[in-house]
């Protein structure tokens, strides 16, 4: 297992600063979410750590290694697309397969990766089949495949469900943290969906307009957020201004409550408010 770490992120593409400053730390074998409204720099964050996009300034660091300067190949980081980029003139087990033969593994060890690849990712019943044929959730499973074929020290999920009904969003999202947990993975998830987030990811990292909002625990950013950006992107909130505080009690709109943090307005979440009677 292996950190992955990138520290004073700066990406530019055209005459539009995409990542201002992003230094975040993604925990071995964990799987941590990037998670920010349209616009906020997580796809661009994946391709620099994948090595597709190179920064103006900055450094990404996978273990021990300095490799900002490394090519994609050379990172062995499997990357999952938004779009799959299956290649559509294959079949399943041929895309998978296309990996391991590009970097010339004998043949012996191509087929062991590739069956190997296709039974994690539950893939092997139509992995003879033509791309055009296979449903969305089944291309997801034979995207997955190719790039766990290749022995990645990574993974880069880039919104792996989107376009996908809710059930089996459920069922793929089930699946991944189970293989995630089996493989020990680190892994980044880029989504804007909160479900996903919350589902599969140990830790978070909110994006807001190419700067890190907040990164931590799941349960530390819902629980403790930084700005009111971050507590509405993670779910309901009500902003009430804190009147007065005594020690960890505060008095919002006339009534003493318990609360955490020393801010000036406070985040009520609805499953935290209980009626009692009078």
């Amino acid at each position: 297992m292996m950190d992955i770490r990138c520290t004073d992120l700066h990406v530019v593409l055209g005459a539009a600063a995409i990542l201002r400053g992003v230094s975040a730390e993604l925990p071995a074998g964990r799987l941590t979410a990037v998670i920010g409204p349209s616009g906020a720099g997580k796809s661009t964050l994946l391709h620099t750590l994948a090595g597709l996009c190179r920064p103006q300034r900055g450094s990404v660091r996978l273990g021990d290694d300095e490799v900002t300067g490394w090519p994609a190949e050379r990172r062995r980081l499997g990357v999952v697309f938004q779009d799959l980029r299956l290649f559509p003139f294959l079949d399943g087990r041929e895309n998978v397969a296309f990996g391991p033969q590009v970097a010339g593994l004998p043949p012996d060890e191509q087929r062991r990766r590739v069956e190997r690849a296709l039974a994690l990712a539950r893939a092997t019943a139509f992995a003879d089949r033509s791309v055009h044929t296979l449903s969305g959730g089944e291309r997801q499973r034979v995207a997955i495949a190719r790039a766990l074929a290749m022995a990645p020290r990574g993974l880069l999920l880039d919104e792996p469900f989107g376009g996908l009904d809710a059930a089996l969003r459920r069922e793929l999202r089930d699946e991944l943290r189970a293989l995630i947990h089996e493989l020990r993975l680190t892994t980044l998830l880029v989504t804007h969906d909160r479900d996903d987030a919350f589902a599969l990811a140990s830790h978070l990292l909110v994006l807001n307009q190419g700067r890190v909002e907040q990164a931590g625990e799941v349960a530390a950013c819902y629980e403790r957020p930084v700005s009111a950006f971050v507590a509405s992107l993670l779910g309901e909130a009500t902003f009430l201004p804190v009147q007065e505080r005594r020690d960890d009690r505060a008095r919002l709109s006339g009534a003493w409550v318990e609360v955490c943090g020393a801010g000036t307005t406070a985040v009520l979440r609805p499953e935290r408010l209980f009626l009692l009677p009078p």
